[in-house]
């Protein structure tokens, strides 16, 4: 834990007294996932504490994710290092849309290819890709293992996904929003 000096100004404008700070960097280096100890890391805290990420790249996805909880980010980048303050805002921002807010038109799948990417960059490249595709978004991911970790992250967001094993070794993973799967019967 770190001292309420070390809280940038912004933070303590928006009322943050405290902090939390968490270095995910040994479980990315170990090949972890370490969204599951950041969502409960959030969830203990209370209004006035940020949680105070330290992680080796810009943890994109995740802003999404945080500001659907009520959450603003600030990020620093020093010496190749991001720091990250996730915190609630005095006003409370609006939810994030997602694929389950509204039903928008399908869109025609979209293919991405991630395999040979090493982790988290499929994860990132996947959600990046539908937020920048928005509602309605369909990808077609071509990747090199079942993405099991990423499941979770696709159903905060209102998306799911079917995962086909590939003659080739490697899988197609199509991800839709859920009320399409659902739509379909399955």
């Amino acid at each position: 834990m770190e001292t309420a000096a070390a809280i940038p100004q912004e933070l303590r404008a928006a009322g943050v007294t405290g902090e939390k700070l968490l270095d995910v960097r040994p479980i990315l280096d170990a090949g972890g996932d370490p969204f599951s100890l950041i969502m409960k890391t959030v969830k203990q805290l209370d209004e006035k504490q940020a949680l105070h990420l330290l992680v080796g790249f810009e943890p994109v996805p995740l802003y999404e994710v945080m500001s659907s909880f009520g959450r603003a980010a600030l990020t620093e980048q020093r010496d190749g290092l991001y720091h990250v303050w996730f915190y609630t805002k005095a006003e409370q921002p609006q939810r994030a849309a997602d694929a389950s807010d509204e039903r928008a038109e399908l869109q025609a799948p979209v293919e991405l290819d991630v395999r040979g990417m090493e982790p988290p960059g499929p994860m990132i490249a996947i959600l990046q890709k539908l937020v920048d595709l928005g509602p309605g978004a369909q990808l077609l991911v071509r990747h090199h293992r079942e993405p099991v970790l990423l499941y979770d992250k696709l159903k905060l967001r209102g998306y799911a996904a079917t995962c086909t094993p590939q003659p080739e070794g490697d899988f197609l993973v199509r991800i839709a929003p859920a009320w399409a799967f659902e739509a379909e019967g399955g």
